[in-house]
């Protein structure tokens, strides 16, 4: 009886381990996912993906700082390409904000980060996001962080040095993190859903 007893101990324990929140440390705080989706494309296939993770006692609805994983399966194949898209969308979006672009040409990886912020609000948002191929499928996958920043809050020095040390951890964070989740996702996603001929063919023309 103690031996059925102690299994199920250890089989409850497995289970709660495995319910345990995915985190990411970035840098030299500890994130954990909040909220993650998924968009399904006409075709049935996966769409635009994302995970955000928040701080302890914050929400993605109120938050400080945020850390997120992004899909984008149609966004072709290029990272440069997408941060020099995405920088000209945050300048159609507000004129006065700046970015500035990063290329890794030994990764095959590229960054972007931006000060910006909504006309009359006294919160600026700054980001840095990271781009590079999908693991498995087509299209990108990025790494995103984000910091809401009140009027005054920080002084010319020390814009600077958030962007400085933000740059630094991002080119350090392994966007494997993001390729694996997204993996695992699709996998998940493949296994679950029915494929109809129309899928598979879509599928198959992908991969070729």
């Amino acid at each position: 009886m103690r031996a059925v007893i102690s299994l199920f101990i250890m089989l409850a324990s497995i289970s709660l381990a495995r319910a345990e929140p995915l985190t990411v440390d970035f840098g030299g705080q500890h994130y954990t996912l909040n909220f993650e989706d998924h968009a399904k494309l006409p075709d049935g296939r996966p769409g635009d993906g994302i995970a955000e993770f928040t701080l302890p006692g914050e929400t993605v609805e109120n938050w400080s700082k945020l850390f997120a994983y992004h899909a984008y399966p149609e966004a072709g194949d290029d990272p440069v390409e997408a941060v020099k898209m995405l920088g000209k969308v945050v300048k159609e979006n507000n004129k006065d904000a700046n970015y500035a672009l990063i290329e890794n040409e030994k990764t095959g990886e590229a960054i972007i980060d931006f000060l910006t912020w909504a006309p009359d609000s006294d919160i600026m948002e700054f980001n840095i996001f990271k781009y590079a191929r999908a693991k498995n499928g087509p299209g990108l996958i990025a790494l995103q962080f984000a910091q809401h920043i009140k009027l005054g809050e920080l002084d010319v020095e020390g814009m600077r040095t958030l962007r400085a040390k933000s740059v630094e951890y991002m080119a350090a964070t392994d966007i494997d993190l993001a390729r694996d989740y997204f993996a695992a996702k699709l996998k998940k996603w493949s296994a679950a859903e029915p494929q109809s001929p129309a899928t598979l063919s879509a599928r198959a023309g992908a991969e070729r």
